[in-house]
């Protein structure tokens, strides 16, 4: 039972290696744009074109331009639900830009190379991406990847969260979505406009994460663990993460039951 439980295992994990390569070779046959289209998780909805919200939470949205913000849906476009869709540039038949996108195409995306792909071959393809890609393109392939509409990414986030070998800057990006994953695990996300007080709070958090690791980030993980107010876990589960510290990342791991 043990040996074909394993020999399961084994194939499942060359076959996303070959769905991802097959993706791939796709995407970069040719220069340009080509627009991949797959199934985004229910809840997100988006205009199209520039905003994705509700990826964790109904107060949280996504600007391609300038990244995520805790704040309200601001857009004059109706918010379609799904499907997902990446606009990616290929340049000498390289991947060098990666940008995600939910609800209906633009006029201008439908003159691009387009191809519709299932939730595990845009899986294989993004985690291929993150785990080897440039630093820039491993970042941008993450919101993308926690659109899909499929298992939850956080165990390959860990990973990367832990890998040396990968960039600074990507280990950090993953921490950024690792700490929106706890924070909507832990039911955190959609808790509407913070008063004015618990503006003071998160302050007084920023101002603990601003202190020597060997202070701040025990106290910002007895802040997760036991405090009750939303705000402040929230806050202190961002800044923890930014800290880079392994405790971090082993409560990050602990939360979300990895």
């Amino acid at each position: 039972m043990r040996t074909l439980s394993l020999a399961a295992l084994l194939c499942t994990a060359a076959a996303a290696i070959v769905s991802a390569q097959s993706l791939a070779s796709r995407v970069t046959a040719s220069d340009g744009t080509v627009q991949v289209i797959y199934p985004s998780r229910p809840s997100a909805c988006g205009d199209g074109q520039n905003y994705i919200a509700d990826v964790f939470g109904h107060s949280t949205y996504y600007n391609g331009g300038s990244g995520i913000s805790s704040t309200n849906w601001r857009s004059d476009r109706p918010c379609v639900h799904g499907p997902a869709r990446i606009t990616a540039t290929v340049i000498h038949g390289e991947v060098t830009r990666l940008r995600a996108n939910v609800g209906p195409p633009p006029a201008s995306a439908r003159e691009d190379r387009s191809m519709t792909v299932s939730t595990a071959d845009a899986s294989a393809w993004l985690g291929d991406l993150i785990n080897h890609g440039s630093a820039r393109i491993a970042s941008d392939a993450m919101l993308p990847l926690v659109l899909v509409d499929g298992p939850e990414p956080w165990s390959m986030l860990l990973q990367i969260a832990r890998n040396d070998a990968r960039p600074l800057a990507t280990r950090r990006a993953s921490l950024t979505w690792l700490a929106m994953g706890v924070t909507d695990h832990l039911g955190l996300s959609d808790q509407g406009d913070d008063s004015d007080n618990d503006e003071v709070k998160k302050q007084a958090v920023f101002a603990l994460f601003q202190r020597p690791k060997s202070e701040s980030v025990p106290e910002l993980i007895d802040i997760v663990r036991t405090v009750k107010n939303p705000a402040v876990r929230r806050s202190a589960i961002f800044w923890l993460g930014q800290t880079g510290d392994m405790r971090a990342i082993d409560l990050y791991a602990d939360l979300l039951k990895q």
